[in-house]
């Protein structure tokens, strides 16, 4: 599925919220974290109403980060979130260089999808669930 981007109209309404400030990791997990308990608050509504609750309480992170949003709202999260933030608060605290987390992701990457293509083994196993993944970790 192809990254979201926000239409010129979207771009508009939401001038007031995007910000030109780097978030940290804590502050982006923060953002998610306000939108599972907006997701959980609206989860009886239709399915119109349910989204447009959800994108009214969290504006930051909609008109900010809408690929993230997007896929935060249709359940397709998973471990590679968490495994994203954890690097980027490497760099943050100095530990890694943006250089070195590119390179990880990239070997991440490619023993995640090529190997099993070349060598017609199968596929590896699904990445853990957001939810899975969040719950495993608060244990």
């Amino acid at each position: 599925m192809q990254a979201r981007e926000l239409t010129p109209d979207e771009v508009r309404e939401g001038e007031r919220n995007i910000n030109d400030k780097q978030l940290t990791a804590t502050q982006i997990q923060a953002l998610v974290r306000q939108m599972d308990m907006s997701k959980a608050k609206y989860k009886g509504l239709p399915k119109l109403e349910y989204e447009q609750a959800v994108k009214a309480e969290n504006e930051a992170l909609y008109f900010n980060y809408p690929s993230l949003y997007q896929m935060h709202l249709e359940e397709r999260l998973d471990q590679t979130f968490f495994e994203m933030l954890n690097l980027k608060r490497k760099i943050e605290k100095g530990e890694m260089t943006t250089e070195q987390a590119s390179a990880l992701v990239g070997q991440q990457l490619f023993s995640r999808f090529v190997p099993h293509v070349i060598s017609n083994s199968p596929p590896p196993t699904a990445r853990m669930s957001y939810e899975d993944y969040y719950r495993q970790s608060r244990s």
